[in-house]
């Protein structure tokens, strides 16, 4: 979905495989992921600096292109996948994508993954019918769902989501709608 020179936010770049493809493919990417080894290993691979931090510390100036959070969010609690998902699409412009994934739940974990002792534990399984309940008070559209299965990582829940347009002005939006005159009434109002 993303013209070459675009600016796409990846996530949670790991080792930085998909980082590496993106700058290939003539993305401008910002990677940043929460490990510092992993940032390392993936800045060596890439040959770009990696930000160090995790995806609710990432602040932008300029709004992305698209986001790639290919498998990061899985290592958030349940409970903070709202808030995450929220301040990511703060950082997306209006009717961009941002790529995410989840291991699937079958049924038998309720909640958590069980634990691992991987330096990125996997914490949150979704189901297709629970991402849409996550994403329904989001400023996201869900633009396609899929599954996708290996033996090594089993089942996998994919979706692309498209970041709504902003429905509320914002507070610079109204003064700058002040000092432009002043706003006319409805007539069938009085």
């Amino acid at each position: 979905m993303l013209a070459s020179g675009a600016h796409l936010l990846e996530a949670g770049c790991g080792a930085g495989e998909d980082l590496l493809f993106f700058r290939q493919q003539g993305l401008m990417v910002t990677a940043l992921d929460a490990s510092l080894a992993q940032a390392r290993l993936a800045s060596r691979r890439s040959g770009q600096p990696v930000r160090v931090c995790r995806l609710e510390q990432m602040h932008s100036a300029l709004p992305f292109d698209g986001i790639w959070a290919s498998g990061s969010l899985p290592c958030l609690a349940e409970r903070e996948l709202a808030p995450a998902l929220m301040h990511l699409a703060g950082l997306l412009k209006p009717q961009a994508p941002l790529y995410c994934s989840f291991p699937y739940d079958e049924g038998e974990h309720r909640c958590a993954v069980a634990p691992s002792q991987d330096e990125y534990p996997l914490q949150t399984r979704l189901d297709e019918a629970r991402l849409q309940q996550l994403i329904a008070p989001l400023p996201f559209g869900l633009h396609q769902i899929w599954c996708s299965e290996d033996t090594e990582h089993g089942r996998w829940l994919h979706a692309l989501l498209i970041r709504l347009p902003d429905l509320a002005p914002t507070r610079n939006q109204y003064r700058r709608r002040r000092f432009k005159g002043p706003i006319p009434r409805d007539p069938s109002s009085r």
